[in-house]
């Protein structure tokens, strides 16, 4: 889908785009390739990681003055002054890279076993070892069965209280544990990946800079500028559908400011997800300045 999502975000060549995910430089790279001489990207990513591997990957595209990498959150964006009122175009490909999921450090995903961290980048001060650990039970709840949707939370918080009391949790290993204990093992792995994404969202606040993002970076595009929104769980495409709505109505005060291209989500076909598995769950939205 990379060339249909790249179509709808450069609609001109010489536009000033945003890649908020950098990630690998796959949607950087396919946009890059759209622009002219004159146009420019902006692409961020907290992992500081990713931002070495893609200056050695575009260094001929950064000495040229075309693409800029930012190590930092996407919401920086909202502070560049170059961008506001002249930005052509915003991508977001949210949740995990599969980099990301397999990194023997972050502690992302259940099927590594890692130090509990979670952070994207490094400069955050929370990690899921200190929710786990020093967070009420009430809190551990709630993190669970908002932003996870998991029907164990209650169980589950009662259950982590009691076993950091015997020994602190430092590994992915040592929550799977946890759950392992109380949740019946024909649904484990599902609960698990529910776990850990409620977790991963708390760590980095994805839920509530998302929002901020989108409601800080729409007045920042120009006329017929578009925002394409890549979600993969309910929580966020809940979020991108809402802020769309409420710019695209007109109110007493402001008229509205965006026109939604996506009255339904663009889902992944067959052939697509046979390509790649990960975007069976995406949902795509795009929306256009007026």
């Amino acid at each position: 889908m990379r060339d249909i999502i790249c179509d709808y975000v450069v609609w001109k060549k010489d536009g000033i785009y945003v890649d908020g995910t950098l990630g690998g430089g796959g949607h950087t790279g396919a946009i890059v390739e759209r622009l002219s001489e004159e146009g420019r990207l902006y692409s961020f990513d907290a992992d500081k990681e990713a931002i070495r591997h893609c200056s050695e990957r575009f260094a001929e595209e950064i000495n040229k003055g075309r693409l800029t990498l930012i190590h930092d959150n996407f919401i920086r964006a909202c502070s560049i002054e170059e961008l506001r009122g002249k930005a052509s175009g915003l991508l977001l490909d949210l949740g995990v890279s599969s980099k990301q999921l397999d990194s023997a450090q972050r502690g992302i995903s259940h099927r590594v076993n890692a130090p509990l961290d979670m952070r994207f980048g490094d400069e955050g001060e929370c990690t899921a070892a200190d929710i786990l650990n020093e967070w009420k039970e009430e809190d551990i709840e709630r993190i669970m069965r908002v932003f996870g949707e998991e029907p164990f939370s209650r169980a589950m918080a009662r259950r982590i209280i009691q076993r950091r009391r015997a020994a602190p949790l430092r590994t992915t290993f040592d929550l799977r544990d946890v759950a392992a204990s109380l949740i019946p093992p024909h649904i484990l792995s599902k609960s698990l990946a529910r776990i850990f994404q409620a977790f991963r969202i708390a760590v980095n606040d994805e839920l509530s800079i998302l929002e901020q993002m989108l409601r800080g970076f729409i007045p920042f595009l120009e006329s017929h500028g578009r925002i394409v929104i890549m979600s993969y769980h309910s929580l966020e495409d809940r979020i991108v559908k809402n802020v769309f709505r409420d710019f695209s109505r007109n109110t007493d005060d402001i008229p509205a400011m965006v026109n939604i291209l996506t009255s339904k989500p663009l889902e992944a076909d067959e052939e697509e997800i046979m390509r790649n598995p990960r975007a069976r769950s995406v949902k795509i939205r795009v929306a256009e300045k007026k």
